[in-house]
Formats: structure tokens, sequence, C-alpha cells
């Protein structure tokens, strides 16, 4: 028996065993059901004492409501019904489905090697993983991975998305007890293909429902514009405009660079919590005198500048202890000064604290704020610098916070016009079985979601750890979410999976909070990296520094970078940065290409993004309607060597541009950028660098004011018919 429900974009007709075939009428494009099995999927459940896995392939079918009701009866005891619903908007159909009375279900996949791809359907799916990750059908690989909801790099939007033969699939759900898992079957035989990419989701606990929304020809850039309403409706797509109106300091975020000091004071504890050693690694001063160079000596107009370890006992160690800041870096006299001396510059002072790691070494240690586990045991943090932490239950890190000695004395005595709280947002969301503070995923979120307030409520602006979507109304800023230690991912090896990193949060989210990577990386192996941030359309984060000022200690042999290589952004021949230390080169260069980048830019959308070679080596990027940018990414591995070609771009304003490997070309009316060996007519003997800014907010073409910074390479360029020379930087009048 089968039966089929009909609406002006889909055909839906499923079968008594389960399965099932949903037909896009805008692309002629079948989705399709298990190709192993025939069956909807399967239920882990216990009863009684024992612990029951059963296939979902017999089903009584009837119709209800304008859907389909589809009961599955294994026996007396074990029932339970799946609904099939669609949707107002003629192309989204909604799976759900109900335990019988008193069925304990552990798991159940309501999607089971689902909508499946072939290789040679040239298709991929598109999974929200910090900037986002595309899995090819064509890769002729074999692997399982899961991505659980929230988790550390695991979905960080509750969906994904499926393309093959030029039809698009958005698949959405509401609840952190769901896991995607995709999976790979290579050279099997299975549906008549080389390759096969199916997609499974498993509920657990309070997940019910997941939604599948067919929408015709498109891409992922089609799936992130649905996407985006699925979010408003949420409630966490909360743009700038509305969070400026709340907080207009927040503005000092559009176009800043992230500069953070990671350890004033670094104090390391062994694993019986011995005192290993105590290191000063910045002095509050310094901090201030740090900040005052960037500015003063590079001119760097706009930071988020930021320090850790200025704690009581420094980085990760004694929290929630924080007071008095440590006496060795100065002590809260020191900490205030530096303070005061920051915010004079127009920059956004900012301290690094964590209120969900505890250590038994803290004067307030108590076993009554730890998470438990299922049983009763206290669930274990990593090992930091300060020995073995534990992880706070949030219900109890609000109540921490608050204290007076915590974040309201941090106020008073400090300052800040900032705040971030390490780890709210990179860790998954957790389950705490403590009776007096019980727990859920849903619990957890909603009490960092208050952390993150209070804090807000407090400072003014705040950021935490790389970012989830359901932080997004409650916070300004993520850190690690654009990249981690110079590469895309952190744990996550992409390369098993034949995947690559695209820009999907950018189509969603950007015109919602600033973003940016989190560790430190080697400024002379970056300029991979550098591209990224190009193609993301945002700053870098500056967290790899020698002790003290930096800048009056460099070695005299520092490298000066290649061209051609992934140094070539600690260039500074002929350039602004000449004869600067290997740090300033490469902070004054990059800064001035993403920071106007981004400010131009930060209150849009990216509204397109495509691969201009096979290789997919060059990408091409719009944000909004009119910041254009293409960029030769080269090699995709992070200081290899594949893919070191030339590409040849015709732009609106360059004409013939020659992009070296990690070259770019970004255009706008009133901005343009290039890294390339010719522009508007010039040919060069090396890759050149070049930012062009109206300053009066005319098209480059008709302004009467424009800066041109040079940054390395041959000084000429040609700007409105006539060749000019620019050593370093020039403000044009006419």
């Amino acid at each position: 028996m089968s039966l089929t429900l009909e609406s002006p974009h889909i055909e839906v007709t499923v079968s008594g065993n389960g399965s099932y075939r949903v037909l896009d009428k805008r692309t002629q494009v079948n989705w399709d059901p298990n190709p192993y099995v025939p069956r909807l999927g399967s239920v882990t459940l216990r009863l009684g004492d024992r612990r029951l896995h059963l296939p979902l392939d017999r089903f009584e079918l009837t119709r209800e409501n304008g859907g389909l009701r589809m009961r599955y009866r294994y026996s007396k005891e074990v029932e339970l019904t799946v609904k099939l619903r669609p949707l107002e908007d003629g192309c989204t159909l909604e799976l759900s489905y109900e335990p019988g009375e008193g069925l304990d279900v552990e798991n159940l996949r309501l999607l089971e090697d689902a909508l499946w791809i072939t290789d040679a359907e040239e298709g991929y799916v598109v999974v929200p993983v910090r900037e986002g990750l595309m899995i090819p059908s064509n890769s002729g690989r074999s692997f399982i991975h899961r991505f659980g909801t929230f988790e550390y790099e695991g979905c960080h939007m509750e969906m994904l998305g499926l393309v093959k033969s030029g039809s698009a699939v958005l698949v959405t759900w509401h609840d952190p007890y769901v896991t995607a898992e995709i999976k790979s079957t290579a050279n099997t035989g299975a549906a008549d293909a080389r390759q096969v990419l199916s997609t499974s989701l498993n509920l657990t606990r309070t997940a019910r429902a997941v939604r599948l929304q067919f929408l015709g020809r498109g891409d992922y850039a089609t799936i992130a514009k649905a996407y985006r309403q699925a979010a408003r409706q949420k409630g966490w797509l909360v743009t700038w405009k509305e969070k400026l109106a709340e907080t207009p300091e927040a503005a000092k975020l559009i176009g800043a660079s992230n500069f953070k000091l990671w350890s004033c004071l670094e104090r390391l504890l062994d694993y019986r919590s011995n005192e290993k050693s105590v290191k000063v690694n910045w002095a509050f001063e310094e901090a201030a005198e740090t900040a005052e160079h960037l500015q003063g000596d590079l001119g760097i107009d706009r930071a988020l500048f930021m320090i850790g370890g200025w704690i009581h006992r420094g980085y990760d160690n004694q929290h929630p202890d924080i007071l008095p800041a440590c006496p060795e870096c100065g002590g809260n006299e020191g900490l205030a000064k530096a303070s005061e001396r920051v915010k004079k510059l127009g920059y956004l002072f900012c301290l690094h604290d964590n209120y969900q790691d505890m250590y038994r070494d803290a004067p307030s240690w108590g076993e009554d704020y730890i998470m438990k586990r299922p049983d009763g045991s206290l669930a274990k943090g990593g090992f930091w610098a300060g020995g073995q932490a534990w992880l706070i239950c949030s219900r109890k890190s609000l109540e921490l916070a608050q204290r007076p000695q915590n974040l309201p004395g941090v106020k008073e005595l400090f300052g800040p016009n900032a705040y971030f709280n390490d780890t709210t947002y990179a860790a998954g969301l957790q389950e705490c079985y403590d009776k007096e503070h019980l727990l859920t995923r849903w619990d957890d979120m909603r009490w960092k979601q208050a952390l993150s307030d209070y804090t807000r409520s407090i400072f003014g602006v705040f950021g935490s750890e790389c970012g989830r979507e359901w932080a997004i109304p409650h916070s300004h800023f993520f850190e690690g979410l654009g990249g981690v230690s110079g590469r895309y991912f952190h744990a996550l090896d992409a390369s098993p999976l034949g995947a690559h990193p695209i820009p999907l949060f950018e189509m969603v989210y950007r015109d919602c909070i600033a973003v940016y990577g989190k560790y430190g990386y080697d400024y002379a192996r970056a300029a991979e990296y550098v591209v990224h941030h190009i193609i993301i359309g945002r700053p870098l984060h500056y967290h790899s520094w020698e002790r003290g000022l930096y800048w009056k200690q460099a070695a005299e042999d520092e490298p000066q970078g290649w061209p051609y290589d992934s140094s070539c952004f600690i260039r500074a021949d002929d350039g602004w940065a000449e004869g600067l230390c290997l740090s300033d080169r490469f902070i004054k260069n990059t800064h001035e290409v993403l920071s106007p980048l981004h400010e131009l830019t930060a209150e849009t959308t990216m509204t397109r993004h495509e691969f201009l070679t096979p290789d997919l080596r060059v990408e091409h990027i719009v944000f909004g309607e009119d910041m254009d940018a293409v960029a030769n990414k080269a090699s995709g591995e992070f200081g290899g060597t594949r893919g070191y070609l030339d590409y040849t771009h015709t732009s609106k304003m360059g004409g013939e541009v020659v992009l070296p490997p990690f070259g770019f070309v970004i255009e706008s009316p009133t901005f343009i950028a290039f890294h390339a060996l010719s522009w508007n007519g010039v040919d060069y003997k090396k890759p050149v660098l070049f930012t062009i800014r109206s300053l009066d907010g005319e098209p480059i073409s008709e302004s009467r004011r424009i800066r041109i910074f040079h940054g390395f390479g041959e000084p000429e360029l040609r700007l409105r018919g006539q060749i000019r020379r620019v050593s370093r930087e020039e403000t044009l009048e006419f």
C-alpha cells in the first residue's frame, strides 16, 4: 500500500514499509530514502530491562488533516506514530513522531541514509560547522561523520543543506538533541553509483520533528537564504541595526581587528597541583603601551584590545576568584590605569574571564557548584594552566558572576567597555544530574543566555568563544568561529571527507555579529588564512606575540617574506611598513585590507559565492550589492605548494588583473584593494599590495579626497587616468 501527497511544488509518495520518494516539481529531481534497506529509519528503546533496536519498516498509513499518519506497531507495548505534514508554503514537509504511552525512546533515526546523492549527480551536503563546510558526492571517499547540534565543531546552526543535479533542499530542526550523520559509501554498487552520499538524523530526548524544504533550482546560497528566514522565525536573527540601537558602543567592533595578549601572568601547575612556574609576560603598563604602539606607530584606528591572565593568579587559574588583579603585573591600580589608556585611544578594552571552569585551589571551591554526571561524579573539564578544571553548572555560573567580587567588582575597579567569557559558547550544551540544580541541554542554553545578558548589562559589549546561533541575540562578537590557529577548523580534519570550507555563516548571520578566529599562528605562513578572511570579509585576530614590548626587541634577521609563497603578507619592500618588525608588517598590511572591507560590509550579507576553477582554489564573493572580490587561495593546505598558479580575472575597475598565489582584488564604488601582478593597465615585476579609499563617501571616480595605502612592491598605480607614485600612503585632493 502507498499513499501520495501533492502540492504545487512537490509530490510525495509513501509506502507501507516506510520508504518514500519526493519529487521536486520545479526541477523534476527525485529525493529518495535509504538506498540500502527499504525503510523509514530505526528506533532504539527500552522495554523493561530490555534494550531493543528496531527497524521502522511496517506502517499502517492513513490520511489526516491534509497529511499522512503512519502508525508503527511492533507489539502491544511498542507503538509509535510518525506524521508527515505539508506546510502552507507548498514546498516544506514536516516529519514528526509521537511515542506510544510509556514508551522509553532512546534514539530515533527519522531520516536514515536518506536524501542520497550520487557522484554522477554532482551534488554535495552543506554542514554549518564554523563558517561552513561543503562535502561533495564525488570525492571517492568512504566515511561516516557525526555533527551534534551545537557541539564543538558540530552543527553550529540547526540545519543541513543538500544539492544534487542543481536541485536544493534545506533540512532544519529546533532542538539541541539532534545529531546529524553524513555517510559516504564508495564503490559499493548501491544505487548504480560509484559513490553515495546520504544523511541521517538521530533524535533523542526532546527532539521530535524535522523539516524538509524543497527549494527548486539552487545552491548553498539558496539554502542559506532560506535558512535565514527560519532563523528569523526562531528569534535568533538579530541584526546590527537592532543591537546598535541598544548598545551604541558596539559600533566600535565594526572594522575592528582583534588584538589579544593571552596571558599577562602565566602560572603553570602540574597534575598534583604543584606550582611549576610563574611568569609575567606583560605588566599592565606594557599592555597599555602595546595598544598605544598599535595606534600611534601603526595607525590602527579600530581595535578590540583584549588581555587574558589579568586575574589574581593568572590565566586559567583559580576561577572564579578573579580579584584582586594579579599583583605581579601591576595589581588593581595598574589595570585601572591600563584600562583608561586603552579606552582613550577609542579602542574597546576587553577583559578575558571564565564562568565554566572551576579549580580546586580556588578559595571559593565547592562541589555544590560543579555539574554532576549520571553516576553522581563531578564533571571534569580540561587540564589547563591551573591544573584540572571542573565544569560549573550553568545555573551556578550566573550566581558566581553576580557576586560583588566578580563582574560588579570588575566594572567598578577597572571600567572595561567590553568583556569576554571564555568557553561559554564553545563547549557543547551540557546536562547536570545534581538534584539541587538539574540541567538539560535546553536549560544549559537558557542559563548561558542569561549569563550573557547579565554580562552585557554590566559592560555593554560582550563576546565569547567560538559561537553558536543561539548566542547571537545575546552577544556582540564571537572569537573562534572564523578559524583556529591559522586553520579553518580545530579538531575537525576535512580532508578524509573530501570537504571544502565555504562561507555559509556569512550568508545567514553576517549582519548580526562580529566574528574572529582564535589562538596564535605563524604570521610568516599565514597567507592562505589572510585570503580566507578576505573571502569571509572579516578582520583578523592577532594573538601571537613575543613577551613584553615586542617591537623593541625583534631580531634584526627576521624573515622579510617571499612574493610567491605563504610568507607574502610579511613583505614591506618599498612600502609603508618597510623597516618594521615582522609582526608589525603583517598587522599593518592585513588590517589595511580587512578593516575597511568589514566596515563597509558588516551590515550586509554575502549575496554570492562561487568557485571559479575546478580545483576550487579561486573564489568569487559579493557582499551586499556592490562589494566584489576575487581571491586566489592557491594551495588549500596551509603552507603547501599545490595549486601555486596565477589566475587572470577581468574586473570592472582594474581590467585584466593577474592574481598570483594568494592574490586578490576587491572592488566597490568607494574602496579598492589588490594584491596582484597587474591592475588597471599597470604590470608589475613582483606582486604589489595597494588599497584605495574614498574619504568623502563619493565613488572613487568622482571623489574629491582619496587615500592610497601602499603595502609593498613597486609604488606606481594608475588612478583616474594618471600614473601615481605612492611610497607609503598619500591622500589625494581633487
